[in-house]
């Protein structure tokens, strides 16, 4: 698959940047989801994955541009860009993280991390950890506040009970996080959504049977992962299958041509609709009359996106020529 521009190579890209972004609910792999503009209270529980480098110097859903050295995340629901703390449940380390991305779909995740902030929290080498997610405040568009997100890192488990949340003592001159208000706090798994269909609640009923499987003395199978376990029910347990399209690398590395715009603002505006599904590259190329255009390719879905929410997205967005590879 050839390889097209990002929209920088800089191991380290400029903050912010990007536009104020709530949105319409919107509906990916048969899930809906619904942003909230002022989620004040917003605490919710489960589970967190973070990006690989195919997202590196690529816009996010608000315009941003991602980097895996920044201490970021997207949310499916939050508005961008925000700040909120996670807490890893399992090892008590906290940080605020500056969210402006949308995803992951896929269920029971909650945010995806840049790689630096997952390592932070301690669980870059694992891939996912239980998490809890505190809506703080809105986040400023401009400028760098790592110095700010580093300073708000804590080793230990913060005592919520009746107390507010601690923020970084060290804040950029135009940065004012609002503390969260006290509220009790229950470790209970979170209800699934009303919005879940049958075939959705058939399919992680499979899914979690597939541990068992695995761990089974009686199978004389060598299975090495909980995807291989996926791969090896697959052909058992057809609704599997779109399933394993969603979350396997491989399966969501694709290529499509999104169309070329002499419009700069067309361009940017195509690109932050589909980078809420996947990695925007934009290439910089010339048409037939010699004029200057940016053709944008989608290379990498996000886990939980299938093909069908890229078709289904170019023909809300009116695109005719959008060509899946």
């Amino acid at each position: 698959m050839p390889v097209s521009r990002r929209v920088t190579n800089n191991p380290n890209p400029p903050h912010g940047g990007g536009i104020r972004m709530v949105g319409d609910a919107y509906q990916v792999h048969g899930e809906w989801y619904k942003p909230k503009p002022n989620p004040v209270g917003y605490d919710v529980k489960g589970i967190a994955s973070y990006y690989g480098w195919d997202f590196h110097g690529r816009l996010t859903a608000n315009g941003e541009i991602f980097s895996a050295n920044a201490i970021t995340g997207g949310s499916p629901d939050l508005p961008l860009p925000c700040y909120a703390r996670v807490t890893n449940l399992a090892n008590g380390k906290s940080l605020l993280v500056r969210f402006n991305d949308r995803g992951p779909y896929m269920s029971g995740r909650v945010v995806d991390l840049s790689e630096r902030a997952a390592s932070l929290l301690g669980y870059a080498n694992t891939g996912t950890a239980p998490v809890r997610v505190q809506y703080v405040s809105a986040a400023p568009l401009n400028g760098d506040d790592t110095n700010y997100l580093m300073a708000s890192l804590t080793q230990t488990m913060p005592s919520y009970g009746g107390q507010e949340t601690r923020l970084a003592s060290v804040e950029p001159q135009d940065i004012r996080p609002v503390p969260m208000q006290p509220r009790a706090v229950s470790y209970e798994a979170p209800a699934p959504r009303s919005s879940d269909k049958p075939q959705m609640r058939s399919v992680l009923a499979s899914v979690n049977s597939l541990f068992s499987f695995a761990d089974s003395q009686e199978e004389q199978v060598n299975i090495n992962s909980a995807h291989a376990a996926v791969d090896a029910m697959a052909a058992r347990v057809p609704n599997l299958r779109d399933w394993v399209a969603t979350t396997d690398d491989d399966a969501r590395a694709v290529e499509v041509q999104l169309g070329s715009y002499e419009d700069p603002a067309a361009a940017r505006r195509t690109a932050m609709q589909f980078a809420m599904l996947g990695a925007v590259d934009e290439d910089q190329v010339t048409d037939n009359s010699g004029a200057g255009a940016t053709r944008l390719t989608l290379t990498h879905l996000k886990p939980g996106v299938a093909r069908q929410d890229v078709a289904e997205l170019a023909h809300k967005l009116g695109l005719k020529d959008v060509v899946l590879y």
